[in-house]
């Protein structure tokens, strides 16, 4: 599975400004978690009992100790080391240095992706992850002449070593993070346009239809609105016994029911609790 978080705010808050994403490596299916804290708890709820799967995370230390199989996304250090090697604020010299551990860093990740991407065979495997191992802990060895931002980015990786090679090691495990990072795009540009929820219940629903619209569309976008109301079916059904049960009128009860599959149909009103389903 692939987890992300982002700022998300609710103008009445009462747990956080924070939403949390957890995505299938497998499937398109995805969890929303909106107004949040930033803190650990929230990633133990999206990880569930599911703590023998690989899990890529970025390396936000909320992530730490939760999993028993724990990549990290390769993306981030390679922004981060190119950010360096283009930065204005160093001196000529130490832009210099630092462009000069970039062109060694992209070699490392172009031959750990031809690992990755080649037949898997786990002896060959372990065998290429110890040798990738030793030839980290010689790029990333510290160097006097390194920036200090440099020399601690170094030092990050360096200690994360064996979670950066676990997609080396392990069969169908992503080099990065970049699933979770798409599916909280959408989130992030609602953001923008509507700055977040009013109310922590409003967060929560919104979660729950983020959750089940979403995971229904990257699932099979040309037929989303057949599965949407083959979803919904069993609710309208269920409302509209109910009504029945209840007495009442029949062009009243009718009147409900053709209000219920227009909306169903067109995707606007229906609040589901299931996110936890997925």
């Amino acid at each position: 599975s692939h987890f992300d978080e982002s700022g998300y705010p609710v103008q009445e808050e009462e747990q956080g400004d924070w939403a949390w994403v957890k995505s299938r490596s497998d499937t398109p299916d995805t969890i929303f978690r909106l107004g949040r804290s930033r803190g650990k708890g929230n990633a133990e709820e999206l990880r569930g009992d599911d703590t023998g799967q690989p899990a890529i995370t970025d390396d936000y230390g909320a992530y730490d100790h939760l999993f028993s199989q724990h990549g990290l996304c390769w993306a981030h250090p390679k922004r981060k080391f190119r950010d360096l090697a283009r930065s204005a604020v160093f001196s000529r010299r130490k832009r210099e240095r630092c462009r000069a551990f970039y062109e060694q860093f992209k070699i490392l990740l172009h031959d750990v992706r031809a690992v990755v991407h080649s037949p898997y065979d786990r002896r060959e495997r372990l065998r290429q992850a110890s040798a990738f191992s030793r030839r980290m802990v010689s790029l990333f060895a510290p160097r006097k002449t390194d920036p200090a931002k440099l020399a601690t980015f170094k030092a990050t990786f360096l200690a994360n070593a064996e979670k950066y090679l676990l997609c080396v090691r392990e069969k169908d495990v992503p080099m990065t993070n970049n699933k979770a990072e798409r599916a909280i795009k959408p989130l992030i540009a609602k953001r923008k346009l509507s700055y977040g929820s009013r109310t922590q219940k409003g967060a929560q629903t919104m979660e729950t239809l983020l959750s089940v619209l979403f995971s229904l569309w990257w699932r099979k976008p040309e037929n989303f609105f057949a599965e949407y109301r083959q979803l919904l079916q069993p609710v309208a059904v269920a409302v509209a016994e109910g009504m029945a049960k209840g007495g009442i009128a029949d062009d009243e009860c009718e009147g409900r029911r053709k209000f219920l599959r227009v909306h169903c149909e067109c995707g606007i009103v229906i609040t589901l609790r299931g996110a936890e389903a997925l």
